[in-house]
């Protein structure tokens, strides 16, 4: 009976893995998961302005000037000149068509978008308010960033690879085998993933108003997924 269960897990495991090299004896091919959740330390995010205007030059100075607003005012969050990306410049002509085929312009319009990298997250609602302040129309792109992403990668494979190995045990276990050694390992997939969990940020006021908003804690995932295959002793 022992031998008809290794022989299933064989079968099961092939097709599933058909990437991974598969021994020809008894085996079983596993797949492990490791997460650690971390706060971050950093924020990167993109601030987009935007301007239109009859003539390209118009639209262009108008975006100009908020960037420079914009750069001048980053000095007071200690931003390095490294994590500024501001070199950026679109411009192009707004054109539609009428129903015979006439051409019409709307203006130009001129856009630049300018990249930081803040280290003192504290700092990001003012952060945010003082970039659409200078004139930004959006922001977007937030990332949550850790300086300690290296640690916490390798602190996820293992624990994928702790995962991987006691579902390999525990498995065997189960259908009456015993546990070999391992044959092949291939580490598949790394996801760093970010959001917000319940915890609550103390109140922060918006710049220009009395009133305080609330905000959620952010957090950063590191996760890995792992496979392995094992040999079955008989």
């Amino acid at each position: 009976m022992r031998q008809v269960f290794l022989a299933l897990l064989f079968i099961l495991a092939a097709p599933t893995f058909a990437g991974t090299p598969l021994p020809d004896t008894p085996h079983i091919v596993v797949s492990g998961a490791g997460e650690v959740t971390a706060k971050p330390d950093s924020a990167r995010l993109s601030f987009q302005f935007e301007s239109r205007a009859a003539q390209p030059l118009p639209a262009k100075k108008a975006v100009d000037q908020g960037v420079n607003r914009l750069l001048e005012a980053l000095s007071r969050f200690g931003i390095a000149d490294g994590d500024i990306e501001a070199g950026s410049l679109q411009a192009s002509e707004d054109v539609d068509y009428t129903d015979s085929g006439k051409r019409v312009s709307n203006g130009y319009e001129a856009s630049r978008t300018v990249t930081v990298l803040l280290t003192r997250i504290d700092q990001l609602n003012d952060l945010i308010d003082t970039g659409l302040a200078a004139g930004a129309t959006n922001f977007r792109n937030l990332q949550f960033e850790s300086s300690r992403a290296a640690e916490f990668r390798a602190e996820a494979k293992r624990k994928a690879i702790q995962n991987a190995h006691a579902q390999a045990r525990d498995t065997s276990v189960a259908f009456g085998a015993a546990l070999g050694p391992i044959y092949s390992i291939d580490s598949v997939t790394s996801q760093v993933e970010f959001g917000y969990r319940g915890r609550m940020l103390d109140a922060v006021t918006v710049t220009g108003s009395s009133a305080s908003g609330r905000y959620v804690q952010p957090t950063v995932e590191y996760r890995e997924n792992v496979r392995a295959v094992f040999e079955l002793k008989r």
